[in-house]
């Protein structure tokens, strides 16, 4: 039996340890090669893992729509404000570490 890549992921999604693993890899994709959109998709999948988009943009204060367009790439550079929102609305925070030498 085989099982799709999606499904895979959907289903690891519902351990809450991995989805904080999967956020910060997708993130730290995201600083090295600018593909924003692999991190706001990972930032869906997690949210869908959890709730609606719909759910969550309530929760957190936000409009759906305006949230839908920043996970779908249409808002091309939502401020960090915005990013630290989400996260929070997750149970994240965003942090600096040092680089190693």
């Amino acid at each position: 039996m085989t099982i799709k890549h999606e499904d895979y992921i959907n289903q690891r999604l519902q351990d809450s340890e991995f989805q904080q693993m999967y956020l910060k890899e997708s993130i730290l994709a995201y600083a090295e090669d600018g593909d924003y959109c692999a991190f706001y998709r990972a930032l869906e999948q997690v949210i869908k893992a959890r709730t609606t988009v719909k759910e969550f943009a309530e929760q957190i204060g936000m409009h759906r729509a305006n949230l839908v367009d920043i996970l779908h790439g249409k808002t091309k550079a939502p401020t960090l404000p915005t990013i630290s929102k989400i996260l929070d609305g997750l149970g994240y925070t965003l942090s600096l570490d040092l680089k190693a030498s």
